[in-house]
C-alpha cells in the first residue's frame, strides 16, 4: 500500500470518527434537553448539569431549544445557584441574559430574558461581586440586564454597590441605582467626592467627569413631603457635599451642582441657587432650574432673588422666577403683591401669573384691574389654578372685557374649572350681550356633556336664551340635544329657528 493511500484512508477515518463523534455528541445534547424539558425538577437540574459540565448549556439552549425548555433551564439554574457555592450556575444565568427572545414582533416582549434577569436578581446577592462585574461586562445585553437586576436587589447590596463608586464604568449607573433605593444611601455616596478618591489632578479629564457623575448622583435624591427629618438631614448632607464645588475651575461641575442643589430643594443650597439666579455668567438652563428650586424653598431671601429675576432681560429666566414664585404661594404673597405695583407691565403681568399659586384669588382679582390687557389676561389664566369656585364670578365679569386677550383667557379659565361654572356661564346666554353669550358658549362647549342638561332647560325656557343654548348644543353634539333643537328649529324668532336647524344637524351627523 502506497503512502498516499494510506494517508487518504486515515484522513477518511478521521473523518468518519469526526462525524461519528458529531452525531454522538448532538444526540447526547438532544438527550440533556429533554431532561431539562421534562416537568420533574430534579431532572432538569441534572440536564443542566451534564450541559454546564460539558460547557454546552447556553449554546445548546441557542440552538433551536423552544421557550419552555429555556426558561426550565432558567428555573433550574436559579435552584442550583441558590445554594450559594454554585457560581458556574449564576454566570449561565448571566448568559441566559442576553437570550435574544421576542414573543411577537408586535409585542417586542422577552419572557426568557427578563426571567432569567429575574432570577439574577433572586440570587444575585450571593454572587455579588461577580454581579457588579457583569455590569459593566463587554456585552451590552449582559450590562443591561445585569444593572436592571442590580435595581430589582436595591436596598440588600447598597454597600457592595457604593463600594463600587470609583470604577469609572460603574459610577454613573450605580449611583443612579443608589439615590433611587433612597436618601439613607447618600453618606454611601457623598465619601467618594474626597479629594483621595477622586482621580489625580494630572488626570483632569477624568477628575472633571468624575465630580459630574458624582453630583449629578447627588442630586437625584428627594424628600417627598412625607419624608421623615432623618430623610431630609440626608438631603442636607447631600447638598452640603455638593456645594464645595461651586467655584470649580471646570464650567460643567459648576453647572452641575447648580442642576443638582435645585433637583434637592434643600434651604442649604439656597445661597448658591441666589448667586446663580442672579449672576449673568451663570448657564440659562441651571439659572431656570434654580428659579424653580427656590420656589418650593421660599424663603424671603429666595422670594427676593426671584422677584429681581422676573425684570430679567432674558425672557426664560424671568418666566421661570414668576413660576418659582407661583410655586413659593402664599409664603410670597407680600412679595408678589409688591409686584403688581411695577411700573413695568411686564413684571406686573409675571406677578400676576404667580397669583395662580395663591390659596385665595384676591391678588389675580387685583390684577384682572390693571390698566394693561396683557396683565388682565395673565391675571385670567391663574385664577382657573385657585382652588373653590370663588374664582368663577370675576372671570364671568371678565367675559366683558373690551380686549379680546382677556375675554378669551376668562373663557379657557372658565372652561377648565368646569362644572361648577356651568350655571353661571349658562345664565351668561341670556343676562348678557352677544359677545359675553359668545365667550360662554365657547366655555360651556369646552366643557361638554355636563352642560348638556342646564342647556336643554335654558333652551326651553321663555327667558330668551334659546338661540344661545341651541348653538351651543350643536357645538358639544350631544344626541340628547335633539328633541329640543327640533322644537326649537320651528321658533317664531328666525335667528333661533336658524340657530337650531344649523344645531340639529351636527347632531344627527355626530
Amino acid at each position: 500500500m502506497t503512502t498516499r493511500r494510506i494517508v487518504l484512508y486515515g484522513l477518511a477515518a478521521l473523518l468518519v470518527v469526526g462525524i461519528l463523534n458529531f452525531v454522538w455528541r448532538s444526540v447526547q445534547i438532544r438527550g440533556e434537553l429533554g431532561r431539562i424539558a421534562s416537568a420533574n425538577t430534579a431532572t432538569q437540574e441534572q440536564g443542566v448539569r451534564n450541559l454546564m459540565a460539558r460547557r454546552a448549556l447556553f449554546d445548546a439552549l441557542q440552538g433551536g431549544a423552544p421557550p419552555k425548555t429555556r426558561l426550565n433551564a432558567i428555573a433550574a439554574l436559579q435552584r442550583i445557584a441558590a445554594k450559594g457555592n454554585e457560581l458556574e450556575a449564576f454566570n449561565q444565568l448571566l448568559q441566559m441574559q442576553k437570550d435574544p427572545d421576542t414573543e411577537s414582533a408586535e409585542k417586542k416582549t422577552h419572557p426568557v430574558r427578563d426571567a432569567a434577569t429575574t432570577a439574577v436578581a433572586a440570587v444575585g446577592t450571593l454572587y455579588p461581586e461577580r454581579l457588579l462585574d457583569a455590569a459593566k461586562d463587554q456585552d451590552k445585553a449582559i450590562t443591561d440586564q445585569s444593572r436592571e437586576a442590580l435595581k430589582k436587589i436595591g436596598a440588600p447590596m447598597m454597600t457592595q454597590m457604593a463600594a463600587r463608586l470609583g470604577d469609572a464604568k460603574l459610577r454613573a449607573p450605580l449611583g443612579g441605582i443608589l439615590s433611587g433605593i433612597g436618601p439613607q444611601t447618600v453618606p454611601l455616596v457623598t465619601p467618594f467626592l474626597a479629594a483621595d478618591k477622586l482621580p489625580p489632578a494630572d488626570k483632569p479629564d477624568d477628575l472633571a467627569k468624575a465630580k459630574v457623575e458624582l453630583i449629578e448622583v447627588l442630586g437625584k435624591y428627594k424628600a417627598g413631603k412625607d419624608a421623615s427629618a432623618q430623610d431630609r438631614a440626608y438631603i442636607a448632607d447631600a447638598a452640603r457635599a455638593v456645594i464645595p464645588f461651586k467655584d470649580d475651575p471646570n464650567p460643567n461641575v459648576r453647572r452641575t451642582v447648580i442642576t443638582s442643589l435645585s433637583n434637592l430643594e434643600d434651604p442649604v443650597g439656597a445661597p448658591v441657587l441666589i448667586q446663580a439666579l442672579n449672576s449673568q455668567a451663570t448657564d440659562s438652563d441651571a439659572r431656570q432650574a434654580a428659579a424653580g428650586a427656590l420656589g418650593a424653598i421660599a424663603t424671603p431671601e429666595a422670594t427676593a432673588a426671584m422677584i429681581q429675576a422676573m425684570s430679567e432681560y432674558d425672557l426664560r429666566i424671568a418666566t421661570a422666577a414668576a413660576a418659582g414664585l407661583r410655586r413659593a404661594g402664599e409664603k410670597a404673597a407680600g412679595a408678589v403683591a409688591g409686584a403688581l405695583s411695577n411700573p413695568d407691565p411686564a413684571i406686573r403681568a409675571r406677578a400676576a401669573e404667580a397669583a395662580g399659586g395663591m390659596k385665595t384669588p384676591a391678588l389675580a382679582v387685583r390684577a384682572l384691574r390693571d390698566p394693561d390687557a396683557g396683565v388682565r389676561a395673565a391675571a385670567a389664566a391663574s385664577l382657573a389654578d385657585i382652588p373653590g369656585t370663588a374664582s368663577i364670578t370675576p372671570l364671568i365679569g371678565a367675559l366683558k372685557d373690551p380686549d379680546g386677550r382677556v375675554a378669551s383667557a376668562a373663557t379657557v379659565a372658565l372652561a377648565r374649572i368646569g362644572q361648577p361654572a356651568v350655571a353661571p356661564l349658562v345664565s351668561q346666554l341670556t343676562t348678557a350681550g352677544d359677545t359675553e353669550a359668545y365667550y360662554a358658549s365657547q366655555a360651556l362647549t369646552t366643557i361638554g356633556s355636563p352642560a348638556v342638561d342646564p342647556l336643554l332647560s335654558a333652551a326651553q325656557s321663555p327667558n330668551g336664551a334659546g338661540r344661545w343654548a341651541a348653538i351651543t348644543l350643536g357645538q358639544i353634539g350631544d344626541p340628547r340635544a335633539a328633541s329640543v333643537l327640533e322644537t326649537l328649529s320651528r321658533s317664531t324668532d328666525p335667528d333661533t329657528a336658524w340657530a337650531a336647524g344649523v344645531a340639529l344637524t351636527k347632531v344627527k351627523q355626530g
